[in-house]
C-alpha cells in the first residue's frame, strides 16, 4: 500500500480508453451520456492564443490535471481549457496526506506536483495524444484539437532557470522527438494514429504561480522572461489579498465562514500598488512581443490551519470554493476599474454550474474549475456548467468587453448579498464517518455508514429517482421489515451524512423512504415456498421478535412467535403517539411480515411449562421479550 502515484504506461492506459468506451460506452466508470460532443455545442466556441478554443470551461492546476487519465476524463466530460498541474524544480516533495478537505468550502495543503518533472511531461504528453485519438475515433474535425494545455509553474526565477524546468519548458514547445517515439509504440493498437495531425507543440501559453511571499520585482522578472525570452502567452495568478486587509476580512466576516486570514499574509504577498505597476509594465512588454498577457484571478487564500483535518505540522491551509467566490469577484472588479475594464482576466475562484453564466457574462474567462469537481458527481457535472453557459458566443468578441465589465460592477455587489456565498448552518457539516477507511473505499456511501440498519439508501433512492418503486421498495426490505414504520419514525441519521450537504441540504431520506412505502404496487413478500425443515420459536413480537421471524423466513425456517399481549409491536411501538406514528403503518409492516408464512400466537405467556414444551417441539428458541415497563425519564 502507498499514496505515491502508480504511472500508467501509454499502451495500457490507451488500451483501457478504448476498451472501455467499446465495450461500455464510459471511461472510468463516467457514463458516456456525460461525454461532450462539441459539434451539438459549437455556440460556445471562441479564439484564443490564435488557437481554437471549443469552450471556455476547463480544470484548474490540481488533481484533475497531473495525471493523463485525469486530463483525458476532464476532456471527455466537457473541459477544454487545462491549466496544467504547476511545476518547479523541487521535484521530489513529501506531500502530507490528507491535503485536501472539500466538505464546504475547500482547503488544501499541498502546493506542487507529486511527480518528478520528466514525469509530469510525460503524463501530459500522453494525455494529449489519447485527446487527439478519441476525436478522430469520434469522427470530430481533427484540424484542431479545441482544447489548450495551459502550462503553469513556479515558484522562483531561480528555480525557473534550473536545468529540469528549462528543460520541461523545450519538451512543451517541441516534443516531436518523444512524441514520434509514442506514435510508433501504440500504432498497432490504433493504426490510424499514424496519420493524425498531433502538433508536436503542447502548449505555447503559460500560468505563473508564484509563491506566497514571493517579492514584486522577482515576479516582474519572471513575468518578463517568459514573454521576451520564451515567447509565451503568459498569465501571473494573483492571490486574493490583494483586495486588501479590512475588505477581505469583511467579506468572510459577513460570510460565516471560519477562515482565518493572518496578518502575515498581507505583508508577505504582492501588493496592490505594485500589482498595478507590474500589470501595466508586462502589458507592454506582450504587446511588443506579440503575445497575449493576462491574470489569472486568484490564487487560494493562505488561511490558519484550524481543522482537524490536517495535521498540526501545516500551520497554514489554502481556501477555495465558495468563501473565495465573492473575493475573487471583487479583487476581478477592483483591478478592472483600475484599467478601466481592458485587461484579460481568466478566473478560478468558487466557479459552479450556478454561477458559471454570470462570470463568463462578467468576461472572465477561460474559467478553470478545481473545488466543486473534487466534491461528489465529479466530473459529470461540467455537463451542466457548459449547458448553463451564456448561449451567444459574442460574447467573446472584443466590442463585448465594456458591456462584460458593467456587468462585472453589478455582479460584484450581487455575490456580496447572495445567500450562495454565506455559510448558513449552525455546525459545522461533515460527511466524514467513524469507518476505517481502506484501499477503494470511496465508493462506501456515508449515509450507509451512519444507518444502524445499513440501508442500502444510493440503490433505493437511485431506483426512486427512476420511479421504479417496487424495485425501490424490494431494495428497502432487503435491510428493512419495517418501512412503513420507519418511513414515519426514523430519526434518520443518514441525513446527517447525506453528501448534498456539501452543496446545499441533505436529501429526505425517510420521506423518501415512506414515498415507496405508499407508492409501490408489489410491496408484499411471500417466503412460503422456502423452508429448510428447521423450527424456531420466538418469544416476543415486539420490533426484535417480528424482524428475527422476516429474516429467519427469509432463510428458509418455518418461524411461530409467542405473545403474551392480543397485539404485535412490542411497548416500543405501541408507545408512539397516533399523531406520530399511525396504527395503521405499524399494521401494514406485520401484515406482511405473517403474510410471508410467520404464524403469530396471541394471548401466549411462555411460562416454565410453555417453554419446556417450546424446548421439545422447536429446534431454536429466540427470547424477544423486550422492555415490560416503561423507564421514567429524570425530569
Amino acid at each position: 500500500m502507498s499514496d505515491r502515484f502508480s504511472i500508467i504506461p501509454l499502451r495500457d492506459l490507451l488500451k483501457i480508453t478504448l476498451k472501455e468506451i467499446d465495450k461500455n460506452n464510459s471511461f472510468l466508470s463516467i457514463p458516456g451520456e456525460l461525454f461532450y460532443n462539441p459539434k451539438s455545442n459549437n455556440n460556445h466556441n471562441l479564439k484564443l492564443f490564435g488557437h481554437l478554443l471549443e469552450n471556455p470551461i476547463g480544470v484548474a492546476a490540481g488533481p484533475h490535471t497531473q495525471l493523463a487519465q485525469n486530463i483525458v476524463a476532464a476532456w471527455l466530460t466537457g473541459a477544454r481549457f487545462m491549466e496544467l498541474k504547476t511545476v518547479q524544480t523541487l521535484d521530489e516533495l513529501d506531500v502530507t496526506k490528507p491535503c485536501i478537505d472539500m466538505q464546504d468550502e475547500g482547503y488544501n495543503c499541498e502546493w506542487s506536483q507529486e511527480l518528478k518533472i520528466k514525469q509530469s511531461f510525460d503524463q501530459y504528453l500522453n494525455a494529449w495524444i489519447i485527446i487527439h485519438i478519441l476525436r478522430d475515433k469520434f469522427g470530430w474535425d481533427n484540424d484542431e484539437p479545441g482544447t489548450i494545455f495551459n502550462m503553469s509553474v513556479g515558484y522562483d526565477y531561480k528555480g525557473i532557470l534550473q536545468e529540469n524546468v528549462q528543460w520541461y519548458l523545450d519538451k512543451m514547445a517541441d516534443a516531436s522527438v518523444e512524441l514520434a517515439q509514442k506514435i510508433e509504440e501504440i500504432k498497432d493498437i490504433y493504426p490510424d494514429v499514424i496519420n493524425l495531425n498531433i502538433n508536436p507543440q503542447i502548449s505555447d501559453n503559460i500560468t505563473l504561480s508564484t509563491m506566497h511571499g514571493c517579492p514584486p520585482d522577482e515576479i516582474e522578472q519572471i513575468g518578463e522572461y517568459l514573454i521576451t525570452e520564451r515567447k509565451l502567452h503568459t498569465a501571473i495568478k494573483l492571490n486574493p489579498t490583494l483586495l486588501g486587509k479590512d475588505k477581505l476580512r469583511e467579506i468572510i466576516d459577513n460570510s460565516g465562514f471560519d477562515t482565518q486570514v493572518p496578518d502575515i499574509a498581507f505583508e508577505h504577498d504582492l501588493k496592490y500598488d505594485d500589482a498595478v505597476k507590474i500589470i501595466g509594465r508586462l502589458s507592454q512588454k506582450a504587446k511588443e512581443n506579440n503575445v497575449r498577457f493576462s491574470l489569472k484571478l486568484t490564487n487560494t487564500l493562505e488561511s490558519i490551519n484550524n481543522k482537524n483535518v490536517f495535521p498540526p505540522n501545516e500551520k497554514m491551509m489554502y481556501a477555495s470554493g465558495r468563501v473565495l467566490h465573492p473575493i475573487s469577484i471583487n479583487l476581478a472588479k477592483k483591478l478592472q476599474d483600475e484599467f478601466e475594464g481592458k485587461l484579460n482576466i481568466s478566473f478560478s475562484g468558487g466557479a459552479t454550474a450556478f454561477n458559471i453564466r454570470d462570470i463568463i457574462s462578467s468576461g472572465l474567462y477561460p474559467v478553470t474549475v478545481c473545488s466543486d469537481i473534487l466534491k461528489p458527481g465529479g466530473y459529470g457535472k461540467l455537463n451542466q456548467y457548459i449547458e448553463n453557459l451564456p448561449s451567444d458566443n459574442t460574447i467573446f468578441d472584443e466590442k463585448h468587453r465594456q458591456k462584460s465589465y458593467e456587468f462585472l460592477k453589478n455582479y460584484a455587489e450581487e455575490v456580496l448579498q447572495s445567500n450562495r456565498y454565506k455559510k448558513t448552518s449552525i455546525q459545522d457539516i461533515s460527511i466524514k464517518t467513524d469507518r476505517q477507511l481502506e484501499a477503494f473505499d470511496c465508493i462506501n456511501a456515508p449515509c450507509v455508514d451512519k444507518c444502524p440498519a445499513n440501508q442500502d439508501i444510493p440503490d433505493y433512492m437511485y431506483y426512486t429517482a427512476k420511479g421504479d418503486f417496487d424495485k425501490a421498495f424490494e431494495v428497502i426490505m432487503q435491510t428493512n421489515p419495517f418501512p412503513n414504520t420507519t418511513g414515519m419514525v426514523c430519526d434518520h441519521p443518514c441525513q446527517t451524512k447525506c453528501t448534498r450537504i456539501n452543496y446545499d441540504d441533505p436529501l429526505l431520506i425517510r420521506e423518501i423512504k415512506r414515498f415507496v412505502t405508499e407508492n409501490a404496487k408489489n410491496n408484499g413478500k411471500n417466503h412460503k415456498n422456502s423452508h429448510n425443515k428447521l423450527k424456531v420459536a420466538i418469544i416476543g413480537a415486539g420490533p426484535a421478535g417480528l424482524s428475527s421471524a422476516e429474516y429467519l423466513r427469509k432463510a428458509g425456517f418455518e418461524v411461530e412467535i409467542f405473545e403474551q399481549k392480543n397485539k404485535a409491536g412490542g411497548m416500543v411501538l405501541n408507545a408512539i403517539p397516533p399523531f406520530r406514528l399511525s396504527n395503521e403503518s405499524v399494521l401494514k409492516d406485520i401484515e406482511a411480515i405473517e403474510k410471508t408464512g410467520v404464524k403469530i400466537h396471541y394471548g401466549k405467556k411462555v411460562d416454565s411449562q410453555l417453554f419446556e414444551k417450546l424446548q421439545k417441539e422447536f429446534n431454536y428458541i429466540i427470547i424477544a421479550a423486550g422492555a415490560q415497563k416503561a423507564r421514567k425519564y429524570n425530569i
